[in-house]
Formats: structure tokens, sequence, C-alpha cells
């Protein structure tokens, strides 16, 4: 296979992959939101059951109409929860479908992202993983940005293999942290992502970018490649500074990103 032909067909892949691990995290995300409502309707349900029962011992101690009024109140109360339960089952169940659906292909063309949009999502989707989420701080410092008008899944890419990237540098650390900036640069945008691990080897930085090289046993080496194709298809540059303690990526996402 020319070199061409595998490239256009590894981008494709990946970009349906990217739509997929996308879609993965909001249906992640939305099964927690559901797990929490069905947890307070559940609990709900419990308290009314025995309110109920307290109810109907005071009713049989002795006629009273406030108590009646209580009680029908509270059974109407009782008659909405259950059709809340069966609808948070209902919403259980229907994600649970989704999960085994085999293709997401097209996003919503109609949200207005900003870059900030696509950082705090991929960030949010990294939560996911259990390391991400609780052991490494996560600092965000986000200009005001412009809105996207293209580009916008390439950028999820890059960005979820810029926190990947991040990820894995920092674990197995006690204090680790992964910072990410974005600015205004002229009439661009420049994001950079910065962990405090252990910083490239020379042989790591000086082939960076190239495909099937990496010094991680079990990874392509093709995330970085990856990220430096597209970007550069987009107009824009990714560049990489590193030092003992310290590696930061700087993304620049040119003007033709928020132009129509």
């Amino acid at each position: 296979m020319q070199s061409g032909n595998w490239e256009e067909a590894y981008l494709a892949q990946s970009q349906d992959a990217a739509v997929g691990r996308m879609f993965r995290g909001i249906i992640h995300n939305l099964g927690g939101i559901i797990q929490v409502f069905s947890l307070h309707t559940d609990l709900s349900g419990m308290m009314l059951d025995k309110a109920m029962a307290v109810l109907e011992q005071m009713r049989q101690a002795g006629p009273s109409p406030e108590v009646d009024a209580l009680h029908d109140l509270l059974s109407r109360r009782a008659d909405s929860l259950s059709q809340m339960q069966e609808k948070v089952r209902q919403s259980q169940q229907i994600l649970q479908r989704t999960l085994i659906l085999p293709e997401f292909r097209q996003l919503p063309g109609t949200v207005p992202y900003t870059i900030n949009s696509v950082i705090e999502t991929e960030v949010e989707f990294m939560t996911a993983d259990a390391t991400f989420k609780h052991k490494v701080q996560k600092n965000m410092i986000l200009a005001e940005a412009p809105a996207l008008t293209r580009f916008q899944l390439e950028l999820h890419q890059i960005m979820h293999i810029l926190l990947a990237n991040g990820l894995e540098a920092v674990q197995g650390m006690e204090k680790a942290e992964i910072t990410v900036e974005s600015a205004r640069e002229g009439e661009g945008v420049v994001v950079r992502v910065r962990d405090n691990g252990p910083g490239l080897s020379p042989e790591a930085a000086a082939h960076l970018y190239e495909p099937f090289h990496s010094s991680k046993e079990g990874h392509l080496g093709l995330g970085l490649y990856l990220a430096k194709k597209i970007i550069t298809r987009c107009g824009g540059e990714i560049s990489c500074e590193s030092s003992p303690g310290s590696t930061s990526f700087r993304l620049f996402i040119p003007p033709e990103a928020m132009q129509a």
C-alpha cells in the first residue's frame, strides 16, 4: 500500500474513532446523571412509603380532615413518583441499547463551538479514566475565545491525543498535574497542554511526530503523528518544549477555524 493510501485510511479510521469516543463519553456522562436521578427517586419512594404509613396510623387514631387531605396529596405525589421512576428506568434501558450501536458518524453542525468548549468537553470525557479523574490535578486557564466554524471534530481529536499523552507522562506520580491554557494570538487561538511528568528523552524528542515510533510498550506511536497531520491540514501548527519535570505542547489554531 502506498504511503498516501495508508495515511488517508488511518486518518479516516481515526476520525470515525474520535466520533465514537465522543459519543461514548456523552453516554458515560449521561449514565452518571441518570444514576443520580435513579438513586434519589428510589429514596423519595422509601420516604413516601414511611410517610404514608405514619399518616395511616394517625387516621386510625381518630378522624382528621387535615390528615385526610395530606394523605390524599401524598397519594397523588406517589403516583407521580412512580411515573418518574419508570421514566428513569426507560432512560437507563435506552442508554444501554445505545451503547451497542455500531456507528455514530455525524455530529450536530448547528451548535457553535469555541476551543474552550472543546477543551472542557475533552477534559470531562477523560474523567472516564479513574486515574485522570482522581489522581491528576487538572488546571484550566481559558481566555475568551471566538466561535469555531470549522475543524470542530479535528480539534476534538487533537485535544484528546494531547490530554492522553499528558496522562501517560504523569502515570504513577504522587502530585500529577495537567494544565490546559487557551489564549488569543492575532486572529488565531493558541492552546497549551502542559504536564509535570519527567520530560522527554533526547531520543523521544527527536522522533516525536514520526509514525510507529514510541518508547512506550504496546503503543503504535501514531498519536502525535496524527495530531501534527491533522493540525497541518487545518492550516495550524503544533510544537513542543520539554525539560526535566515539564513537557508543554503548543497548538496554534488558525483564523480560518473561526471564519465562515
